[in-house]
């Protein structure tokens, strides 16, 4: 039998600005709906409890409707795969406002989804900010988030 020894890349050392917080949430979006078109394609469907044998479990739903729990798994793989960009050098430069980022921002800042304040979660701490706050609740540290939509 092999026994496998993970050695991901060490991006403890990388803070994200928090201008990235809804490229973050891009990206778990995104890997939510590709995970679902995979248990789709395999014939998964929605179930209140995941029973591997029907093949049913409460995650197949919208982004927007999981838990707070199971966003987190979908954000925290988005901020490592960010993290290690910059770890390899990369820089992630946004060049304009297309139409999809500006549906993103609509259904980001509409929905009841949750940002986490940067400086509690770089301490592991997981605190949720709400849409249009300015000061975490916890650390109290000033957030700079833009939180204005900008619809055309």
């Amino acid at each position: 039998m092999k026994t496998y020894q993970p050695r991901p890349i060490n991006i403890s050392d990388i803070e994200l600005d928090t201008e990235l917080n809804e490229l973050r949430e891009a990206i778990a979006e995104n890997a939510h709906d590709i995970w679902a078109q995979d248990r789709l394609s395999q014939g998964w469907k929605y179930g209140p409890v995941r029973n591997d044998e029907t093949l049913e479990t409460p995650c197949m739903v919208p982004y927007s409707e999981l838990s707070d729990e199971d966003k987190e798994i979908d954000r925290s793989m988005a901020i490592k795969t960010l993290k290690l960009l910059y770890k390899l050098g990369y820089d992630i430069v946004k060049r304009e406002n297309t139409e999809l980022y500006r549906e993103l921002l609509k259904r980001i800042r509409t929905s009841n989804t949750k940002f986490y304040c940067p400086e509690c979660y770089s301490k592991g701490i997981i605190t949720p900010l709400y849409l249009h706050q300015v000061f975490c609740d916890r650390c109290g540290k000033k957030l700079f988030i833009d939180w204005k939509v900008t619809l055309e």
